[in-house]
């Protein structure tokens, strides 16, 4: 059993938030985007767990995710707009930061079983786990970090604070602008250095005592205990190959000490069957009356005061063993993930024959002989040569096709997006145009008169009669009412705009344009 239940929280600073990066955090994405985001061996989103995961509101209740009907992006640059922000020049090389993203997590058995309780949880690419139900705990957890955050940064500079648990280990991500107040006006605005500190010095001393206080206020109570400080020691941080090589070579010893203690092992019990051997043959001697009983008493004492030191370090053995093999399985399965992080290409199982000399060699024409033999085995070499590379082809073949799928996927996106656009232009213009329209008659007394009487008269659900253009004529208005569903201002909204085409019909379709 894991017994290195810790705490786990990341801060990083950032400069903006894109419209992909917020789509990610509130998962604002489609069937067909999901599958091509797991196409990356180091992505591992549960479709069938998708429904499980939940955001915590500026009122500090939970909902579904992405529930919000301003996308995450939008919503920091309506705060940051709040606080005046006004950044530097897009072209110029730096900017300040805006805004910091947080990581909340832990031990990856522990905050499973907050999320998920005794449920059995299939961690595999594409497993079902549609019968998962979410637990409380986890939602508990997530309102005592927000809640946390809150107390630090104020609930209004919180703009996301999203829990994803569609992915290996439950984990929260929450954005937060860091406000402070100016000296000389005493107005609140966007400060970095208010909440994280002017230097790295001061960023340190600030994030030891961020993980001191999340253990205290939160993490003690849910069992995750506060990181190890790294003050005083050397502590670096491997890039991916450094530490797939710390990882093998630990992985090797791991093994070499299982096999030692294997080997110890069978000689223990090799030891104590002979000494069982031992006893049998002086009861035997006993029996048989070779061994006299005085002697046969020592001698049964001291072997049996040997199987049992024997026994004895059989069973440390045993608990040492098991230790060594745990270790071991969990060196396996982190070189295992981690090889599969740095190694896009497949591994191909190629099926090669060393070349041998055939025949014997002649006493005549050696060299002819030798000639021959080295173009044999340079046809066979050459043969497994281009079988590799026929693979790895492929396989470069797989994954430009992949790349330019997702390629071809965003420009469809973007085209999509494009008639979007221009289905939005149009309705604005015909908007605008319908606006004009309406000032249009407005700006007529004796239409604006006749627009707010039948209006109104719509309003009050009274039955009036109008002249049907061009004659004395009259007809009852062709009027639905007000439907079950609608609200108020949309049902006056929708009144005063057919009074308006009414008075139009009835003025033969004049149209006054201001010029």
């Amino acid at each position: 059993m894991n017994t290195d239940i810790k705490q786990a929280m990341h801060v990083e600073a950032a400069k903006s938030l894109n419209a992909a990066e917020a789509n990610e955090n509130e998962r604002r994405w489609n069937e067909t985007k999901i599958d091509r985001k797991n196409e990356d061996p180091t992505n591992h989103y549960d479709k069938t767990r998708m429904k499980l995961n939940f955001e915590i509101g500026p009122d500090g209740k939970i909902y579904p995710l992405g529930y919000h009907p301003k996308s995450l992006d939008v919503r920091l640059q309506e705060r940051l707009s709040e606080l005046g922000w006004k950044p530097f020049k897009p072209d110029s090389k730096i900017q300040p930061n805006c805004c910091a993203r947080f990581l909340f997590g832990g031990n990856h058995d522990r905050t499973l079983q907050m999320a998920f309780g005794n449920q059995i949880v299939n961690l595999e690419k594409n497993a079902d786990n549609s019968h998962l139900r979410r637990c409380e705990e986890v939602e508990l957890w997530a309102k005592d970090v927000y809640d946390w955050c809150s107390r630090r940064y104020g609930r209004e500079n919180i703009i996301g604070f999203q829990v994803h648990l569609d992915e290996t280990s439950p984990h929260i991500h929450a954005l937060i602008v860091p406000v402070g107040v100016r000296l000389k006006s005493g107005r609140e605005c966007v400060m970095w250095s208010a909440k994280f500190g002017k230097d790295r010095y001061e960023y340190g001393k600030i994030l030891k005592d961020m993980h001191t206080s999340l253990y205290e206020e939160v993490g003690s109570k849910y069992g995750l205990e506060r990181g190890d400080s790294i003050e005083g020691r050397n502590v670096m941080h491997l890039n991916k190959r450094d530490y797939i090589r710390k990882l093998t070579k630990e992985t090797k010893q791991a093994e070499k000490a299982v096999k030692g203690l294997q080997t110890m092992m069978r000689k223990l019990e090799s030891q104590i069957s002979s000494s069982q051997s031992q006893l049998e043959e002086i009861d035997k001697s006993l029996a048989s009356g070779k061994m006299l009983l005085r002697e046969y008493d020592l001698q049964k004492a001291r072997i049996q005061k040997q199987i049992s030191e024997y026994q004895i370090k059989l069973e440390d053995k045993a608990c040492k063993l098991h230790e060594k093999e745990q270790a071991l399985d969990r060196l396996t399965k982190d070189l295992e993930m981690a090889g599969s992080v740095i190694q896009p290409f497949r591994n191909y199982k190629v099926d090669f024959e060393p070349s041998r000399i055939s025949g014997k060699v002649p006493l005549f024409g050696t060299d002819k002989w030798i000639a021959t033999q080295n173009k044999e085995i340079a046809k066979q070499f050459t043969s497994t040569i281009r079988k590799l590379e026929t693979l790895y082809r492929n396989e470069a073949e797989r994954q430009v096709k992949a790349a330019q799928h997702n390629v071809l996927a965003d420009y469809g996106e973007l085209n999509q997006l494009r008639r979007e656009v221009k289905m939005l232009s149009e309705s604005n213009d015909d908007l605008k145009s319908t606006l004009e329209t309406i000032l249009d008659q407005l700006s007529v007394p004796s239409f604006r008169s006749q627009i707010f009487t039948i209006a109104d008269a719509l309003l009050g659900g009274t039955p009036i009669t109008v002249s049907s253009g061009g004659g004395d004529s009259t007809s009852d208005l062709p009027w639905d009412g007000r439907r079950p569903d609608e609200e108020e201002e949309t049902y006056r909204r929708r009144c005063l705009l057919f009074a308006i085409g009414v008075v139009k019909r009835q003025n033969g379709m004049r149209s006054y344009r201001r010029r």
